[in-house]
């Protein structure tokens, strides 16, 4: 309850009031120290002072491990301060699964993100979290704008998720279960939390075996004037590396060579490469660099948010607005009427507001989303730039005079990507997203003491709507024999028709969903030794989406379950916590639908112990934890239903008659076997270290921790055909297991002089194994994939390139793979039958999700000027090579619409039989090229790097400055992401998910800002 009383000037005042840390604990022993008058009261054992004051007087609330916190009195004379812990103190509050607790007592693994540290210029938070959070492995896919954010695991891949099994973590905003996490805008965030083992996921039942992702968006401060803050960027993009093409002249010559060695004559005369090297002819004798005919050299971004925050006693609120923009490099047509920019643009708004309907009774209300506008090509870009590795630089030219487009098939084969880009319309795709959450917490202290209720609700819905106005331009083909009429004009003839008229299609999608949420919450301190808390909860959830095509998939998806977790501290030194997650879902059989998800932890902090006091004056805090438990995945592998057998009435039957007069029957049939599945159990298990030094100026955490998934959802695969299923039934048939270490080690803020220095380093490692996939037994060992990481690749295993044809005839037979020639890959044989077959395949290579995941940083301060740079790294990570381009004149379509990476130039040739080329020697056509292009490690690249991800350079402007307009403070920076990277792959970015190179490249930004707080 708050009191306010007319104003009198210079009246005394007993102020009174309550200090409470960030759990509702109430604080006694703190100093409430009016600084005008210097009087001081210290708070009882219930938390309460009393304290005499005038208007104007200001006062300053201190407490060991906690900031000190200032207040101005003005008219209201009853008071509830809340202090918020000390950084690295034993009184620090940490975000948990349904609920907070003070960060000494947590006996489960969750990492923590310095907020600073992941607002930089992205359009997906995801793409800023790679090596800053030890436990999290995080690859950015893509650098095509609304398209490019990172995929994120924890602790790696622990499931079989190309069969259907998700591996991504829940993610978790304000509560809410099933959000995105690229909604976001990072100014919004006040937490962000990872969990990681069973201990602090096991509440979440059958949604936590992945891990959990918690985000909570910034309240209103009490007892605060308005806070406002501007922050404004602006940048420069461009693109890390992009793959490098041989030139016209280089492609002819390889192509050529290429067609001598497989017995074939000459495609292209002296006569026509030497027009092409003096560019008689350009129409005639292109010569096309199609990534610089694609791409702009720069391209640009911005960044916009505003916010206002701030409170009284019993209102708090947070109100935000952010805009993003960000352009590609695509570039475009200027004589076209339309926009085919590539571009993406999004405004975020965000407002929390927080009331004290009573002492006792308080509600919370947020709304957050925002609105998206994404422009692309008629055709899609990443379609475009895979078709540049179908079109050779000798092709044809770029456009024809006149802004006619060049062609070559009828059948629309090997389509330009300049015209595909710039030529066919646009697409444009306009989203909204609104999540919203109302929250009700009522204090029963005057029931049971300690004891709260919370009632949540929440209703998100996402929509989406795009309009194509594309078009097919007419292709022209140069008369060779005639090229130019006689009036000079180029003499073209159409070789597939088209107009230059937009088309129109529009197309919708979305989705909505439903969160419910009640819980009673216990927290009770006995005696000064002993605490206790407990949770009881209740949640539901409910999912629909739009664009349903069929009945199964137009019902909601329906989850509801239970949780409850038990909590005890005794004197700071030992923890113990229980907890249970017991959820059901609407897609297993009535008999299997709730599943049971235990697990427990300890935590043992020696350092405060006696014995340990000696050792205090170095390491002044070690904490021992330990946890196990069973976790829930409820992945279905695809199959919706599973339970269920399903049943075609359109089967082919018989037909009967003398082939004259016939009739014919239709039939019933199985389509897919219903079996008696249900969840699948993760069993995890974890031990960590976490230890604090010279007065808490250093830490360091480390985990070690192994998991256990049994049941998951996969498709027979050990049925023979004999058994005559139409398809294989499912059932829960996979177990993999996944060990590992990751740590986390920080030096905090440590003055040098002038200068301030923290550093920060993340270390993930972790290793999965298929202990049973139901693959059918293999003839030999080294063929099973069961021991292996489910991501491994199968192949040959190259053992180098044939120097004479002696050597090919002293060598295993590779026959089965296709004719064998001097310069061609040679295979190991493994089963020592003397040839090379199928029963030679083995495991050769990793997978492109690394196992190691590592960044390192610091920042520096020196005065008003600040500098920060971070490295981001990974490890045990290897793409397999293939596709269109990257075996030359080996393209699905034809040996002719091969375009040629620079690096064909490293290739074996009689004249230089290097054994360590990248390439084996050319060849020309499917069939040439049959023995070198079967899966095998030549074609295996190691795609490690570490990466300049960011840095910083800022200054802040002294306090003071432009006081008068009421600027608090301000500063102005530059940022850089994705500056640099060295690896060993020298093709493309090793980042990007593409086997051949493509992919639209990950970008760069540099970028100058300014950041303002009134």
């Amino acid at each position: 309850m708050v009191f306010i009383i007319p104003a009198h000037a210079q009246e005394t005042l007993q102020i009174t009031g309550t200090v409470k840390d960030e759990l509702s604990m109430t604080l006694p022993g703190v100093s409430v120290k009016n600084l005008h008058s210097k009087k001081i009261s210290i708070t009882n054992l219930d938390g309460k002072f009393t304290i005499p004051a005038t208007r104007g007087d200001s006062l300053l609330v201190t407490y060991v491990g906690f900031r000190p916190f200032t207040t101005v009195v003005k008219d209201v004379i009853t008071i509830t301060i809340t202090l918020q812990a000390a950084e690295n103190s034993l009184n620090e509050v940490a975000i948990v699964g349904y609920g907070q607790q003070k960060k000494v007592s947590l006996v489960g693994a969750q990492s923590t993100v310095n907020l600073e540290d992941i607002k930089q210029p992205v359009a997906n938070l995801s793409a800023a979290l790679a090596g800053r959070i030890s436990g999290l492995v995080g690859v950015q896919r893509s650098g095509l704008p609304g398209q490019n954010g990172a995929d994120l695991w924890i602790r790696g891949i622990a499931t079989f998720n190309q069969s259907g099994n998700s591996a991504s973590p829940l993610i978790v905003v304000d509560g809410v279960q099933g959000r995105d996490i690229n909604a976001l805008d990072p100014e919004d965030i006040s937490s962000f939390t990872i969990l990681k083992d069973a201990s602090a996921t096991a509440v979440y039942g059958v949604a936590g075996a992945n891990g959990v992702i918690l985000i909570n968006t910034k309240k209103g401060t009490s007892n605060s004037k308005t806070v406002l803050m501007f922050n404004y960027n602006q940048g420069i993009t461009s693109f890390t590396k992009t793959p490098e093409l041989t030139d016209g002249v280089e492609y002819m010559m390889l192509r050529n060579e290429a067609r001598l060695a497989s017995g074939q004559g000459k495609e292209y005369s002296n006569n026509y490469i030497n027009s092409t090297i003096k560019n008689e002819d350009p129409n005639l004798y292109p010569n096309v660099n199609w990534m610089d005919a694609l791409f702009k050299s720069t391209a640009q971004n911005r960044r916009a948010n505003f916010s206002a925050r701030g409170g009284s006693e019993n209102t708090t609120f947070y109100v935000s607005g952010a805009y993003y923009d960000e352009e590609s490099l695509l570039k475009t047509d200027a004589l076209q009427s339309y926009d085919a920019t590539t571009r993406f643009k999004r405004y975020n708004f965000t407002s929390n507001v927080s009331m004290n309907w009573t002492s006792t009774t308080k509600f919370e209300l947020g709304v957050q989303g925002y609105i998206t506008n994404t422009n692309y090509p008629g055709v899609d870009p990443n379609a475009a730039f895979a078709d540049v590795m179908q079109t050779n630089p000798v092709l044809y030219p770029v456009m024809y005079p006149g802004n006619l487009v060049p062609g070559v098939s009828s059948a629309g084969a090997q389509p330009n990507p300049y015209a595909e880009i710039t030529q066919t319309g646009y697409q444009n795709i306009f989203s909204n997203q609104v999540l919203s959450n109302a929250r009700l917490t009522q204090d029963l202290k005057f029931w049971v003491p300690g004891l709260t209720f919370s009632a949540l609700y929440s209703f998100d819905v996402y929509n989406t709507h795009t309009i194509a106005r594309t078009r097919q331009r007419s292709w022209y083909q140069i008369n060779r024999a005639n090229p130019y009429n006689d009036d000079g004009s180029i003499n073209l003839n159409v070789i597939q028709q088209g107009s230059d008229q937009l088309g129109f299609s529009q197309g919708s999608d979305g989705n909505r969903q439903f969160y419910t949420e009640a819980s009673l919450n216990y927290d009770k301190s006995f005696g000064q030794k002993n605490h206790v808390t407990a949770l009881a909860l209740f949640n539901q959830r409910e999912q629909l989406f739009n664009a349903a095509t069929d009945l199964t998939s137009s019902l909601p998806y329906r989850s509801q379950g239970l949780a409850g977790r038990v909590t005890y501290s005794y004197d700071n030194k030992y923890f113990a916590e229980g907890n249970f997650g017991y959820n059901g879902s609407e897609n297993f059989a009535p008999a299997k639908k709730f599943g049971f998800f235990p697990s427990f932890g300890v935590g043992w902090v020696l350092s405060n112990e006696k014995f340990y006091e000696p050792l205090k004056d170095v390491i002044d805090f070690a904490k021992i934890r330990y946890s196990d438990g069973i976790v829930g995945d409820g992945g279905n592998g695809g199959r919706r239903f599973g339970y269920l057998t399903l049943v075609s009435t359109g089967a082919s039957g018989y037909t009967f008659g003398n082939g004259t007069e016939n009739k014919g029957y239709g039939g019933t049939a199985i389509t897919s076997y219903g079996t008696d599945v249900q969840w699948a159990r993760s069993h995890k298990r974890d031990l960590g270290l976490e230890i604090q030094a010279f007065r808490s100026l250093f830490s360091l955490t480390v985990d070690v921790f192994n998991e256990r998934r049994s049941g998951v959802f996969l498709q027979r695969a050990s049925l023979p055909a004999l058994v005559g299923l139409s398809s294989n039934p499912y059932g829960n048939l996979g177990i993999i297991t996944n060990k590992g270490i990751d740590a986390t080690i920080v030096l905090n803020p440590t003055k040098i002089g002038d200068f301030t220095l923290d550093v920060r380093g993340t270390f993930t490692y972790n290793r999965d194994k298929v202990i049973e996939n139901d693959q059918a037994p293999q003839p030999y060992p080294y063929m099973e994939r069961r021991g292996t990481n489910y991501l491994a690749t199968f192949g040959y295993v190259a053992t180098g390139l044939f120097q004479s044809q002696a050597e090919i005839d002293a060598a295993p037979s590779q026959s089965a793979l296709g004719t064998v020639r001097v310069g061609d890959i040679r295979y190991k044989d493994l089963n020592g039958d003397g040839k090379i077959d199928a029963n030679d395949v083995t495991r050769i290579g990793n997978g492109d999700v690394p196992t190691t995941t590592y960044g390192m940083g610091f920042n520096l301060q020196y005065k008003h000027f600040y500098i920060g740079v971070f490295f981001q790294g990974v490890a045990g990570a290897d793409r397999l090579l293939s596709g269109d381009g990257i075996i030359p004149f080996n393209n699905s379509t034809g040996a002719e619409r091969s375009n040629l990476f620079a690096v064909a130039e490293d290739r074996w040739t009689p004249e230089n039989p290097n054994p360590n080329a990248f390439y084996p020697r050319l060849a020309y056509g499917n069939s040439a090229n049959k023995n070198n292009a079967v899966t095998s490690s030549w074609w295996v690249k190691n795609i490690d790097f570490i990466r300049l991800k960011t840095a910083d350079f800022g200054y802040n402007l002294p306090k003071g400055t432009l006081k008068s307009v009421g600027l608090k403070n301000a500063r102005v920076y530059l940022q850089g992401l994705n500056l640099l990277y060295w690896s060993p792959f020298k093709l493309w970015d090793p980042e990007l998910n593409t086997t051949n190179g493509t992919a639209y490249p990950n970008t760069r930004t540099l970028t100058a800002g300014v950041q303002a707080n009134f």
